[in-house]
């Protein structure tokens, strides 16, 4: 066998294992969040104890002190399964950024408006917000140049994207009316649902968000709410008309900027801006020191970094993960190749 296939058959293996974890982890999570008997209440754990409870076996190749640490940041990340989380997104991208965000958080997504993706990008770096919504990439125009410029002038980096649901559904509660006499519309919806709501007899009522337009559908019986699925049932409500989005095809990706990278999931891309010098022949030079690391650029566009500027960058998307040797290594060399060289991100879906 060689090297390369033991290499496979060991990175299979290790996935196979961080897949279980996570699954332990994510059971662990779903336990603390399930309501617990009338008069019970968790006991508090001994922070004294340690992994060699009668309870709890010995690790065989993994000291206890490791252990301990490595227990204490899983308990740490379930008990913060419940806690909100605050999501800012430009303005203009408010009903993508919020359909995204209900559909990966549920109830737990609330929800901010920023004037500009910088004001975005700045609320995450100061704190202020847990993570910042962005245009990624928008099926009919390809990737959205401005982010790619304000995520090369920061310091914050993509760590995920997600795909906003391109369809709506119309959703209201379990006994709501088959006709109902009002449909409540986010403001961000309106223009995506626009044939669907000219041939209703019910009275169209805009309000300011979806998740508003959900939770007055909640109230009244006769009312119904636009809104995707996920986001309906967050509030409790059900569907009553499937796909009433006017283009159901329409995929606008979001880069998720915050929290931690994603780990290894053989679908990773990592997303990287770069200045080549000036004169023939300086990106072939860079494209050629990622062949000679068997690294496979999906995709290259050049753009200039201001509106005003005839100054070109390069944006590449490589496939591989961010902490891939290859890629790493590939990295350090073409920073001596080119002017300037900042990696946006990584993710894990492909764009």
């Amino acid at each position: 066998m060689s090297h390369e296939s033991d290499s496979e058959d060991l990175r299979a293996a290790l996935t196979r294992i961080d897949r279980q974890i996570a699954k332990l982890v994510d059971e662990r999570a779903a336990v603390l969040l399930r309501p617990p008997p009338v008069g019970a209440s968790m006991p508090p754990r001994d922070p004294t104890s340690s992994v060699h409870d009668d309870d709890r076996p010995a690790p065989k190749h993994v000291r206890p002190a490791t252990m301990d640490a490595i227990l204490e940041s899983v308990r740490r990340a379930c008990a913060e399964v419940g806690k909100p989380l605050r999501i800012v997104f430009p303005a203009v991208f408010e009903r993508d950024a919020a359909a995204a965000a209900v559909g990966r958080w549920g109830a737990r997504a609330s929800l901010h408006e920023e004037a500009t993706i910088e004001s975005a990008l700045d609320a995450v770096s100061r704190g202020q917000a847990d993570f910042a919504m962005l245009p990624f990439a928008i099926a009919e125009d390809g990737f959205h140049r401005p982010t790619l410029r304000a995520l090369a002038a920061a310091e914050a980096r993509i760590t995920d994207c997600v795909v906003a649901p391109a369809s709506r559904d119309a959703v209201g509660r379990t006994d709501a009316t088959a006709t109902p006499h009002t449909v409540f519309v986010g403001r961000g919806d309106r223009p995506f649902v626009h044939d669907w709501l000219t041939g209703t007899a019910a009275r169209v009522v805009e309000v300011h968000t979806a998740s508003e337009a959900c939770e007055l559908a909640s109230r009244d019986g006769g009312t119904w709410a636009i809104a995707t699925t996920p986001m309906g049932a967050a509030h409790g409500l059900v569907v009553h008309a499937t796909s009433v989005a006017d283009d159901p095809l329409r995929r606008v990706v979001l880069a998720l900027v915050g929290g931690r990278p994603p780990s290894r999931t053989g679908r990773d891309h990592v997303a990287v801006v770069l200045s080549p010098h000036e004169g023939p022949g300086a990106l072939a030079d860079v494209l050629r020191e990622l062949a000679e690391q068997r690294l496979n650029v999906a995709t290259i566009e050049s753009m200039p970094m201001a509106q005003e500027s005839q100054d070109s960058h390069v944006f590449l998307v490589i496939e591989g993960h961010v902490t891939d040797r290859s890629i790493v290594l590939a990295f350090e060399r073409l920073r001596k190749l080119v002017r300037a060289l900042k990696v946006v991100g990584g993710y894990a879906i492909a764009v």
